[in-house]
């Protein structure tokens, strides 16, 4: 079963809309009996840094999916905001921790004539061989929104990169985790791609 984490945030919807297009049985939950049953979990997430992490406290969230995640290795993927609530911490709100999955930061993008905040629209991720996506052609275009982008410090990794004033990874993986700062859910046939190699591959 794919859980698609419920933690109150926006966009869950859209998420399992694309997962029943393509034909992938999921359930969208919060409740830890469902969760622990899963074989992939899904965290959505379109909002702020410190509401997202609030909100896994308030639910009880953030035990569980260590559980899951960092002992079990059950694959997730984390979108948007929820990639970023895998880092460390969050120049957005720096009260709130991160899980703390990928040891890293997340930092505000400088505002230029040229480069807008936050960052909207279709941007290109550069890419080599990635389960995540398979199947996708180089330098594709996504989706992207959003006014942060990751920083991160660890050496093992695969990443896709894309460049907006600065280069940072906008597809991630390290073992069991991957993240994925566009939204594929609105990224049409590639994003429908890298959800569909997620179900199937990783």
């Amino acid at each position: 079963m794919i859980i698609i984490l419920d933690y109150g945030i926006s966009n869950i919807g859209a998420v399992k809309n694309a997962l029943n297009f393509l034909n992938f049985k999921s359930i969208i939950s919060s409740k830890k009996n469902e969760i622990e049953t899963a074989k992939k979990i899904i965290i959505p997430g379109n909002g702020n840094f410190g509401e997202g992490m609030r909100l896994l406290q308030k639910h009880n969230l953030i035990e569980i999916l260590d559980k899951m995640v960092i002992e079990k290795k059950i694959p997730v993927l984390g979108i948007c905001l929820g990639y970023q609530m895998m880092f460390e911490k969050n120049e957005e709100d720096l009260n709130y921790k991160g899980l703390g999955w990928i040891k890293g930061q997340v930092k505000k993008f400088k505002k230029t004539n040229k480069f807008l905040v936050p960052h909207v629209g279709w941007n290109k991720i550069n890419f080599k061989k990635m389960k995540l996506m398979t199947g996708i052609p180089n330098n594709s275009r996504f989706y992207f929104d959003h006014s942060y982008y990751t920083e991160i410090s660890k050496k093992k990794f695969k990443c896709g990169t894309t460049n907006h004033g600065i280069k940072f990874s906008s597809v991630y993986n390290s073992k069991n985790i991957y993240g994925c700062q566009p939204h594929p859910e609105k990224s049409q046939k590639f994003g429908l791609q890298l959800l569909k190699n997620f179900c199937e591959l990783c």
